[in-house]
């Protein structure tokens, strides 16, 4: 009898030494987030002011499209989101084949957190339509094609 007793207690000891630590058994360590760590390059010469579009283009933002006097739309653009780069293929077809009277300009995603906060967005691929003082006018997102377009004016 002793001997079965030590053996189960033996046994015993051994499944408790395994078991996770931290409560129930059933739990798994999860790693923890790590920001990632992101390289700042130094400007090597004065950068130029940026050029404001006049006439309606699809382009990148620049600063002073914000309250330039005109009807404008910001597109929050993310490079991993299919939707965005499905929009982003027919504003370059739309702005190659016709004119439009209103401006795109393309904005990060991921790195304009400043924009994203101004203009409470929550989520990529969403277009504002602003007027000449940077208010908002109307918000779409994930539009048609049909949407998309009306956007342009």
């Amino acid at each position: 009898m002793n001997k079965t007793f030590f053996a189960l207690l033996a046994l015993t000891m051994v499944i408790t030494a395994c078991k996770p630590q931290g409560g129930a058994g059933n739990e798994v360590a999860r790693p923890q987030k790590v920001a990632p760590k992101v390289a700042v390059a130094e400007p090597t010469q004065a950068a130029e002011p940026t050029q404001v579009v006049q006439d309606g283009s699809y382009t990148q933002y620049a600063d002073g499209v914000i309250g330039n006097g005109q009807e404008s739309v910001l597109f929050f653009h993310a490079t991993w989101c299919p939707k965005c780069k499905e929009n982003d293929g027919r504003l370059k077809e739309f702005y190659g084949s016709s004119d439009y009277p209103r401006s795109v300009y393309k904005i990060d995603y991921d790195t304009s957190t400043d924009l994203k906060s101004q203009y409470g967005i929550i989520g990529q691929d969403t277009f504002i339509l602003i007027d000449g003082n940077g208010n908002e006018v109307k918000r779409v997102r994930f539009p048609s094609r049909e949407a998309l377009r009306d956007l342009l004016g």
